[in-house]
């Protein structure tokens, strides 16, 4: 919820009032009439007096301050919490997606503002409404039984602490209508992040639990839903075609994963046989099988991902990337091999995706194009966008023609590659080429990135996932369906999540440094990460549940 500046038309009364017979108590909230300060109504009590005011008395409020502190019944704590001056500015400066901790009976949890609700306290009730604040719990076993979606509407004085960045200066407005500089974030918001998430999701019996090869299907919804919102909308779209596998994806498998921690195998299998096909329920698929079933047949939603040819718009829920070795490059990045797979081809993006799964070039499981392929954290796809504007190499101003060869060419980065077409046709070595001329009055675009927050990788026929859980370059989760086989009659399989922020050491490299290190040396996480990745996933940074954190 954006904080505009707005008009002090409330108030809130700081020092107790008399109003002839009546006492105004401190914490009564009012509005001032007719936009004069020395006339007001207070709108909290039964019979709404009008009385006179003194500035010394009260603290004028904007409408969306008095209608936060209205939620709370007791003038007492709606003072006490307007006191609290950095709490209180934090709580005003919410926005969807914002991380806070909020306290439900005797316990105190982290939660996800998801939305925010108006409603006049009582009918008739006049100028102000009341401002509830909608909060998804990450942790919603405190819940009643019964609360399926672990979301609850709360007013403004539960709300114990605000972890979000909140950092522009315009944004937020502090109680005496000055703008905030900055917003300071608790200095261990960070580290207690790590430690709740540690504690509910790392161990033996944690994660997604395998059965009867399932762990290309266990990695993928673990990776997907985690610590990612970016498939949420699916979750509780009313457009799917299968309701009841839409609800099994929510109510069993994504719900427990996020409060609890575990899913067992008995509600994977619940879903796996709503997958149209009995191959799904006993053997070996990939990822890429698994999500074009789930999504574009059983729950039937709009593919992930469109990209534009010269004559077609193309659809995929997992892009495979086809790029052919370059003896110049010995460990290429992400970056490098989706730029050389799409413009090599003459592809743009239709749009910016929320998700993005991209398939690493191999043949099968075991036959690798790349020995290593270094992770772009950060993809940027702003020049690979369909109509984008780019820069001439050569002149540095908006480029009229463009060269697919020369786009492939490692002596141009690919922002800055549009050749004119006479320069590219001249060149002894770029006789073959062909260009085309492009829009020159293309609008200019801002850039566009997605953040990498999951990679599933295979060694030879047996599917993990890493998942990073934080901002931090070593914020990073093994996870393991089958790590593990108790000796009982069933075989019952052990799912294992591990810490693994040995990967930051070398996520911290650049690529080239990174291209001089010995991968056989490396720890055996750190191997199977940069060695044997099958897929990554990226997604928009607001789909992040950590994005409050301040990156680092």
């Amino acid at each position: 919820m954006e904080l505009a500046l707005e008009k002090k038309e409330a108030f809130i009364v700081t020092r107790e009032i008399h109003a002839g017979r009546k006492k105004i108590p401190v914490g009564s909230i009012g509005c001032f009439l007719e936009g004069k300060h020395a006339m007001g109504r207070i709108v909290d009590l039964k019979s709404r007096p009008v009385i006179m005011l003194m500035n010394s008395h009260i603290k004028p409020l904007s409408w969306h301050q008095a209608g936060l502190l209205l939620t709370v019944e007791s003038p007492q704590k709606r003072h006490g919490l307007f006191c609290n001056e950095q709490l209180f500015a934090s709580i005003c400066c919410l926005q969807i997606h914002d991380v806070v901790r909020i306290r439900y009976g005797r316990a105190v949890t982290a939660g996800i503002v998801k939305s925010f609700w108006e409603r006049h306290r009582k009918p008739g009730f006049g100028e102000l409404k009341m401002v509830l604040i909608e909060v998804e719990l990450l942790n919603s076993g405190i819940v009643s039984f019964g609360n399926n979606y672990s979301r609850l509407k709360v007013d403004a004085s539960k709300i114990v602490t605000v972890s979000s960045s909140i950092t522009s200066s315009l944004r937020c407005q502090d109680i005496e209508g000055s703008c905030l500089s900055q917003y300071l974030a608790e200095d261990n918001a960070e580290a207690a992040w790590n430690q709740e998430v540690l504690q509910k999701m790392e161990g033996a019996m944690k994660g997604i639990q395998g059965h009867c090869n399932s762990c290309y299907l266990d990695t993928t919804l673990f990776s997907l839903f985690s610590f990612s919102s970016a498939l949420d909308g699916i979750l509780y779209s009313a457009d799917v075609k299968d309701t009841r596998a839409q609800q099994i994806l929510r109510q069993q498998i994504v719900q427990p994963l996020r409060q609890h921690g575990y899913v067992g195998a008995e509600n994977v299998m619940n879903l796996r046989r709503m997958l149209r096909c009995e191959s799904f329920v006993t053997e070996e698929k990939d990822p890429e099988e698994f999500l074009n079933v789930l999504l574009g047949e059983v729950l039937a939603v709009e593919p992930l991902l469109k990209i534009r040819s010269e004559s077609e718009v193309l659809e995929y829920n997992c892009y495979q990337i086809l790029a052919e070795t370059d003896a110049t490059i010995k460990v290429p990045t992400v970056q490098q091999l989706l730029e050389k797979s799409l413009l090599s081809n003459d592809l743009k993006l239709g749009e910016i995706p929320a998700c993005l799964v991209l398939q690493m070039p191999r043949f099968g499981k075991i036959f690798k194009k790349f020995s290593s392929v270094y992770p772009s954290l950060e993809l940027d796809l702003t020049h690979l966008l369909d109509q984008a504007p780019q820069v001439c190499c050569v002149c540095g101003g908006q480029t009229a023609y463009r060269c697919s060869w020369c786009h492939l060419d490692l002596h141009l980065h690919p922002k800055y590659m549009e050749l004119f077409g006479n320069i590219s046709k001249a060149h002894q070595t770029r006789l073959k080429h062909s260009y085309k001329e492009l829009n020159f009055h293309s609008p200019s675009v801002k850039k566009h990135t997605l953040d990498l927050f999951a990679v599933l990788c295979i060694e030879s026929n047996h599917y993990v996932a890493f998942v990073r859980y934080g901002p931090s370059r070593k914020s990073w989760l093994f996870f393991d369906s089958m790590a593990s086989v108790l000796l009982d009659k069933n075989r019952t399989k052990i799912p294992v999540v591990k810490e693994c922020p040995q990967i930051g050491q070398y996520l911290a490299m650049s690529p080239e440094e990174f291209a001089a290190v010995d991968t056989n040396q490396m720890d055996k996480l750190s191997r199977r990460f940069f060695c044997d990745a099958y897929t990554f996933m990226y997604h928009e940074p607001k789909h992040s549940v950590y994005q409050y954190l301040v990156r680092n």
